[in-house]
């Protein structure tokens, strides 16, 4: 009976979390612009949102329109404070036959085996050449294939696809193309951004795919994708050449610890396009050349000593900060919300509440944070406000003391303390019912079935009584089994013969949803499991909000129990890792064993008793 209980709970669990996956998918359409002229292109994007085992996109074009390039996939993803976002797009370059206002019809797409449509788009083509003075519109993306000249307007051609008697692929590659990484700085402050731009500079006519994207260990990283100008117009010089250049990646990196760190190269494969003469004949062929950039490294200077405040909790940047109360008079049943808003720019992702001083018969529940953080801007910008329900025993009158927060400011090389203003509030005695702390709304609770039982002292002595003795029964019994022989813990294996490692310390293994998920050949929700167990784990190890699991939080908590270092940095890259592997097209390989046996590792390390 137990065991149907559970497949029925686990079924319908499933059931829940696939409807609210599917529930959170958005599919729609957008023109860009709705309205050009005969001579001018238009973007027609299809976009999904927070879908998950994404199978199909089928879009409907109408045959008013010339598609000049596409299909275009492109795939972009932000992550602050644990929370993340995803997207997915194919776009098409269409340029109008005739004049007149059309209806671009609906495209289907298939999630997770449900079928969404998007919504049908208006487009107006005017008989004028050009209403915009627009090139073709960005249609590439850093993680998708792209054709450097397949693009509705000529970019600049250059004959270098040539290729000389005396000269090899090689040769011709390595004077024409270059993959390069550039950075707006090459020395920072902890928690100061660095922008990282990795460009193509090509003379050549090639198809190239990304085939290794740098994971920028050490770092938390906000992708620059809205930002990028994928413009096959751009061109630039290098020692007096002339290059068309594409924008591969952008990203601002905000260094978690200090010292030297190399930022790795990325990796590109480009299928080439030569023309030789051979006795009079030009031939024409293609050549797959893999290239890559140099890396880089940023020297990241500590933070000073010198100046820095009691309360500082690592913000880095220019900052202001607000405080307010829902309202100002209240009772003692009533619950009342204490907002304290951040604004200005920085690392705003990885900020944390400020301190406190409550005055005395407050009584304090979970903090909720609200993000509006604009992630176009270097560095990022918008507010952070921490919103914390708060009661108050006694009625009186008191008053919430000024709130400080801390910074540095790079551009100054300074600390700077702020501060909000006191809050009066006036506190009446309320009716002895008090409101939920949380939720308002309260329905009262049923009598649980302990609270019956205890109510009878009779029946509470014979229950502990019977415990003891049951306790008594199985430890002799323990003991005597344990003088016969030695049991030695058991240990399964996993698929590819890695071993799962069972939490000892309390008999749990915190990762058994993941392992489960390795097992299988189709479990395409791997790394989202891995990471939802991990963060269980660590927000009980460290007494944590699962929500503020982060680099920095970690860090910090850590650097207080004495945990070294080296660990410390472990967990935070394995994290990192795993994140990033949320928003990457999904291969199952040794690279699943080797998180889940890493992940394992760092539960066992942290479980150990101290010493």
């Amino acid at each position: 009976m137990n065991l149907f209980f559970t497949k029925l709970f686990f079924c319908c669990s499933f059931i829940f979390n696939y409807n609210t996956a599917i529930a959170q998918a958005k599919f729609y359409a957008t023109a860009t612009p709705n309205s050009a002229g005969l001579e001018e292109y238009i973007t027609l994007k299809f976009t999904i949102e927070d879908g998950k085992n994404i199978q199909s996109i089928n879009p409907a074009i109408t045959k008013d329109f010339i598609v000049v390039s596409g299909p275009n996939q492109e795939s972009s993803f932000n992550s602050i404070n644990g929370n993340t976002t995803q997207s997915v797009s194919v776009s098409f370059i269409l340029q109008p036959k005739k004049a007149g206002n059309f209806s671009i019809g609906t495209a289907t797409a298939v999630i997770s085996g449900e079928t969404f449509k998007s919504n049908a788009v208006k487009v107006s083509i005017s008989n004028k050449k050009s209403l915009h003075n627009n090139t073709a519109p960005s249609n590439q993306s850093p993680f998708a294939t792209f054709d450097l000249f397949d693009e509705p307007k000529p970019q600049k051609r250059f004959e270098d696809y040539i290729l000389r008697n005396d000269e090899t692929v090689q040769e011709n590659v390595s004077r024409n193309m270059q993959l390069r990484l550039e950075t707006d700085k090459t020395s920072c402050y902890v928690g100061e951004p660095i922008l990282a731009t990795y460009k193509l500079f090509t003379r050549l006519q090639s198809e190239s795919n990304v085939s290794k994207n740098p994971s920028f260990n050490g770092f938390s990283v906000i992708d620059m994708m809205q930002q990028i100008d994928q413009s096959p117009n751009n061109h630039e010089k290098l020692k007096g050449r002339e290059y068309n250049v594409y924008v591969i990646r952008k990203a601002q990196l905000y260094p978690l610890q200090t010292g030297v760190i190399e930022l790795e190269p990325a990796t590109l494969e480009n299928k080439i396009t030569f023309v030789k003469n051979d006795n009079g004949v030009n031939n024409m062929f293609e050549e797959n050349v893999s290239i890559s950039c140099k890396p880089l490294t940023i020297q990241v200077k500590p933070l000073p000593e010198a100046g820095k405040p009691e309360n500082f909790k690592e913000a880095v940047g220019s900052f202001a900060i607000e405080s307010s109360v829902e309202k100002n008079n209240f009772t003692t049943d009533e619950t009342c919300k204490l907002l304290i808003t951040i604004s200005g720019k920085g690392n705003m992702q990885l900020l944390t509440i400020p301190d406190i001083d409550w005055p005395v018969g407050f009584e304090v529940y979970e903090t909720k944070i609200n993000d509006n953080i604009n992630n176009t801007t270097i560095p990022i910008s918008g507010s952070k406000t921490f919103e914390i329900p708060f009661t108050v025993a006694s009625a009186g009158e008191y008053s919430i003391p000024q709130i400080k927060f801390s910074y540095f400011d790079p551009s100054l090389g300074s600390y700077k303390i702020i501060s909000t203003k006191s809050i009066a509030l006036n506190i009446a005695k309320g009716n002895g019912i008090p409101i939920n702390t949380v939720i308002k709304e309260r329905k009262e609770k049923p009598i649980s079935f302990f609270n019956k039982i205890f109510s009878h002292r009779v029946l509470v002595i014979l229950f502990l009584a019977g415990i003891i003795i049951v306790s008594f029964i199985f430890w002799v019994s323990r003991e005597k089994k344990r003088e016969e022989k030695v049991i030695l813990p058991k240990v399964k294996d996993t698929v590819n013969t890695n071993v799962i490692t069972v939490d000892l310390a309390s008999n749990i293994n915190h990762l058994e949803k993941t392992e489960l998920c390795l097992a299988k050949e189709d479990c395409v929700d791997f790394y989202t499991i891995l990471s939802s167990e991990l963060k269980q784990f660590l927000a009980k190890r460290f007494y944590l909000d699962k929500e503020t699991i982060n680099g920095k939080t970690l860090g910090t908590i850590m650097d207080k129990e004495n945990i070294d270092n080296n660990t410390s940095l472990d967990i935070q890259q394995l994290l990192q890792e795993i994140e990033w592997q949320l928003y990457t097209p999904f291969e199952r390989s040794e690279k699943l064993n080797e998180m889940y046996a890493r992940a394992q590792t760092i539960i066992q390390f942290l479980n150990k008793p101290v010493v």
